[in-house]
């Protein structure tokens, strides 16, 4: 049984690598130093002491978010200059994706021989737990001196400091929230007649419509390998798998003789599939070996071979058939500009053109600022009152329920996003750095920080267009836009997402035919491809669920499990007392 301590917020470590920035990075040299009232961290803490230094940060961020750090660190520097503390901030910024894990691997690697403090981590999952990087759990305990020295978690969203679920650890603070919407242009949709679709019905009406008009391919939803890999293929479907899998939530969850059990959270806990924070992790725990057990065992109603999914892929195969094999993202962020700049009268046919293009939050700002360019607006970015007149976006809607076992298991759906967005984690040197690193990020995530780090994009009319994660903040009117920002519930906290496909903790892993999540790509792409209306998925999820359980030994040896024989996880006497990571 772990103790409340240990696990109380808890969630899914999550693994997107990069998504496109909102709100970005390049240097900052600058006096900065010291904490609050304070020069020195408890023992709790680390025991080091604020005193003078450099603080070097890299992160895979643009130049505008390199403006803003810039601002957070001379305010910083200005105001611990007269502490009598000077400190040098480096930022570092990269656009290569995997550039940037290269980057950070050898960091993490050596790192006493190449500089890097503040970096995110998350593209780097593999060094959780090894003691590399610095656990936040005690620092978000302490006070605050930049927020009314209040405890610094209790002014942050949940969120903001999610826990990895394998280590139990936090190694990553974000600063906004994201979310997977659909967006569309209000003059396009005022054009053609286009009602904003509300359920699963009138989207496809929607899409219909479009057709209808002369969009060959009015949804921007491609499912190339880039797209069955993540973006956007994959980030919709896992938001679809959460609608039909919601209950393993609940038949995960953590009963008394587990070894996951949380008698202060697991003795009230109950089901709700209506609730999208029903698997939160400050209420609820869950038990490893049964998320297994509940996906691998025979007659499993969650695996690939389940009518429940044969159900949801006919959904998908219904959606992409809206859309086009050509796809690649670039492809369509490319037709859903051009469908915009026709609206403002320049000529682009309607086969080239997307209508509805399934992205999230955080592209608001590139696609203000790819239509400010094309435009000739000033500093090349649509102001945002037109913006706003231009572009909208509506939440994707639920799946049908048409009953049968098929069915959904809720009749909502959670978007896809919450604290991946570019999130700060710390490179684990000595406490000296480490105490200094933690004030200036306690000052960044503070009302002042957060108010420096957007004056720059205030100063350019940009919209930043993601929830914060700092309570009681409210962005600068200058880069708000009108529509739904907040959402409640994450997709990615269901545990069914472990083995949704591949094994998503490790995309690496190998089955003796190959590489998983290759193979299993592979299947659903065929699948997608192939004539028909979608209702021959048995041989493909029959072909998945194997692919799967070929590969699952790997995984264990991998994550370090106690027993690598799927057997042990699928036997009539399962043990759900022992823990399988320890």
């Amino acid at each position: 049984m772990k103790s409340l301590k240990k696990i109380l917020a808890a969630t899914f470590s999550m693994l997107f690598l990069f998504s496109f920035a909102a709100c970005g990075n390049s240097g900052v040299s600058s006096s900065s130093g010291n904490q609050g009232e304070n020069s020195s961290s408890s023992a709790e803490e680390g025991g080091g002491t604020v005193k003078s230094g450099t603080i070097d940060i890299f992160l895979p961020i643009d130049a505008d978010s390199e403006t803003a750090l810039k601002n957070v660190g001379n305010s910083y520097a200005k105001m611990m200059k007269g502490k009598g503390v000077n400190v040098r901030i480096n930022v570092r910024s990269s656009q290569d994706p995997q550039g940037y894990i290269t980057s950070v691997d050898g960091l993490l690697k050596y790192p006493d021989k190449q500089a890097g403090d503040i970096i995110q981590a998350n593209t780097v999952a593999q060094y959780y737990g090894t003691g590399k990087l610095v656990d936040f759990t005690p620092y978000l305990n302490s006070k605050n001196p930049y927020n009314e020295n209040k405890v610094w978690k209790t002014t942050l969203r949940e969120d903001a400091y999610r826990t990895d679920d394998k280590t139990q650890e936090i190694y990553n603070l974000s600063m906004e929230g994201n979310a997977l919407v659909a967006f569309y242009n209000k003059k396009i949709f005022a054009q053609y007649d286009v009602e904003v679709p509300s359920d699963w019905n009138s989207l496809i009406s929607a899409l219909d419509t479009l057709k209808l008009a002369g969009y060959t391919a009015p949804l921007g939803l491609n499912y190339d390998a880039g797209g069955l890999d993540s973006n956007n293929f994959n980030w919709v479907q896992q938001m679809y798998m959460d609608q039909y899998f919601r209950d393993m939530i609940d038949d995960a969850h953590s009963q008394s003789s587990d070894y996951s059990y949380i008698s202060e959270i697991d003795d009230v806990w109950e089901y709700d599939a209506a609730d999208p924070l029903n698997d939160s992790r400050k209420g609820y725990s869950y038990n490893f070996t049964r998320v297994v057990n509940s996906y691998f065992k025979d007659g499993s109603k969650y695996n690939t071979k389940s009518a429940r999914y044969a159900e949801m892929m006919k959904n998908m195969k219904k959606l992409v058939s809206y859309s086009s094999s050509d796809y690649s993202n670039s492809v369509v962020r490319q037709r859903f500009q051009q469908d915009a700049l026709a609206a403002e009268g320049k000529n682009y046919e309607l086969k080239s053109r997307v209508a509805v293009y399934l992205l999230r939050l955080d592209y608001i700002t590139d696609h203000q600022k790819s239509l400010g360019q094309a435009l000739g607006k000033a500093n090349g970015i649509l102001p945002i009152s037109e913006l706003s007149q231009m572009l909208g976006w509506f939440p994707l809607p639920a799946m049908p329920n048409n009953g049968g076992a098929g069915a959904p298991a809720a009749d909502n759906v959670r978007t896809l996003g919450g604290p991946d967005h570019h999130p700060f984690a710390l490179v684990n040197r000595d406490a000296d750095k480490t105490a200094l690193c933690m004030d200036f990020l306690k000052y960044l995530f503070s009302p002042t920080g957060f108010d420096e780090y957007y004056k720059h994009y205030k100063n350019l009319g940009k919209v930043c267009a993601m929830q914060c994660y700092l309570k009681d903040y409210t962005l600068p009117a200058e880069v708000s836009i009108a529509g739904k920002l907040n959402f409640d519930g994450d997709c990615s906290t269901n545990p069914y997402r472990l083995f949704a496909n591949w094994y998503t903790e490790n995309t690496g892993i190998m089955a003796p035919s190959g590489k998983v999540q290759t193979l299993v790509n592979s299947q659903i792409a065929d699948y997608l491809r192939a004539d028909g209306d979608g209702s021959d998925w048995a041989s493909y999820g029959a072909n998945i669920y194997n692919i799967m359980a070929d590969g699952f030994s790997n995984y264990a040896s991998w994550r370090k499990l106690k027993w690598n024989d799927l057997a042990a996880y699928t036997s009539a006497n399962v043990n759900y007392s022992t823990d399988p990571m320890n």
